[in-house]
C-alpha cells in the first residue's frame, strides 16, 4: 500500500478531495457518559455549557442541537473550561437552544476517527477541513461503484498496520464487547474540491485553487456506511467491509409491512 501521496495529490482546482470519519457505537464500541446542556452560536463560535463535562482540547465529538438553528454534526473542541467549550462551525448565524452529547467515559479517550489517505501541502501533515483535522492515515477505499444491477456496493477500507495503530483501537474497542471488531461503527465518506479546502493547508495559508474565496459549506452528497465486519488483520494491513444502512443484517426496507388490516386494498388490482 502506498504511503499518503505529498502535495495534496498535485491537485487542479477541480480534484476531489475524499475524506472519512468513523464514529463509535456507543455501549458497543466505548462505554458512554450520555451528556446534555445548552449552546449559543455567534458568528461561527459556538458555545457549549455543559457541567463538568470533562473533555480536552482537541476532542472531536458528534454534537445533537436539540432545539435552535444549530447543525447537527462533528466538532473539533477549540478551547475548554471546567463547564464549557467551544467549537467552530461553518455557517455564521445567531442562535441557541439545548444541545446533547455522548462522550466516552474517560473522556480523553476518541469515540471518533478522521483521516484522509494524503497529507497537506504547508507542512506535509494533516488535512484540516471545516475546523477539523483529518489525521493523515495510508489507506485504500474502493467499491463504492453502483452497477444498477440491483445490488448494493459493499466498499472495503484497507488500512496499513505498519504501526499496529488499527490493531491498537481494535484492542480498545473489543474491551466494552468481545470481538465486536468495530463492527456496526458509522462511516462517513465526505468529498470536496480542493478549492473549497481551509487554507491552513497551504504555504502562506493561501488556498492557489480557490476562486474567489473558500466556501467551507461545498462538498459532494455524504455516503454514509456501517462496517460489516472485519475482512483480514496481520501486522501488514486491517481492512474492513462496509454496507449500507439498508443492508445491514436484520434491517428491512420498509421497515413496517403494510397488511390488509393496515389497508384493505394490499394485494389486490382494483380496475378503475
Amino acid at each position: 500500500m502506498a504511503n499518503p501521496t505529498p502535495e495534496l495529490q498535485q491537485l487542479t482546482n477541480k480534484s476531489i478531495i475524499e475524506l472519512f470519519s468513523v464514529e463509535l457505537k456507543p455501549d458497543v464500541h466505548f462505554k458512554k457518559t450520555a451528556q446534555t446542556g445548552t449552546y449559543s452560536q455567534s458568528g461561527t463560535t459556538i458555545t457549549v455549557s455543559a457541567t463538568g463535562h470533562g473533555m480536552p482540547v482537541g476532542t472531536i465529538i458528534p454534537l445533537d442541537f436539540t432545539s435552535g438553528n444549530g447543525i447537527d454534526g462533528i466538532y473539533t473542541i477549540q478551547t475548554e473550561s471546567t463547564n464549557e467549550f467551544t467549537v467552530t462551525a461553518t455557517t455564521s448565524q445567531s442562535t441557541s437552544g439545548n444541545i446533547a452529547f455522548n462522550s466516552h467515559e474517560t473522556p480523553t479517550t476518541p469515540i471518533v476517527y478522521l483521516f484522509h489517505a494524503g497529507n497537506n501541502m504547508k507542512d506535509s501533515t494533516d488535512i484540516i477541513w471545516q475546523s477539523n483535522t483529518y489525521t493523515r492515515m495510508p489507506v485504500k477505499a474502493e467499491g463504492f461503484k453502483y452497477t444498477g444491477k440491483g445490488k448494493l456496493p459493499r466498499p472495503t477500507l484497507t488500512f496499513s498496520n505498519l504501526l499496529g495503530t488499527i490493531t491498537a483501537i481494535l484492542q480498545l474497542t473489543n474491551q466494552t464487547t468481545a470481538f465486536s471488531d468495530l463492527a456496526g461503527a458509522k462511516v462517513t465518506r465526505r468529498r470536496t474540491l480542493a478549492r473549497f479546502l481551509d487554507e491552513a493547508n497551504f504555504p502562506s495559508n493561501v488556498n492557489p485553487y480557490k476562486l474567489g474565496s473558500v466556501d467551507p459549506t461545498a462538498e459532494l452528497p455524504r455516503e454514509v456506511y456501517f462496517i460489516e465486519r472485519k475482512v483480514i488483520e496481520n501486522r501488514d494491513i486491517v481492512q474492513f467491509e462496509m454496507v449500507g444502512s439498508f443492508d445491514l443484517f436484520g434491517i428491512f426496507a420498509p421497515k413496517k409491512l403494510v397488511t390488509r388490516a393496515d389497508f384493505a386494498g394490499v394485494g389486490t388490482f382494483v380496475n378503475a
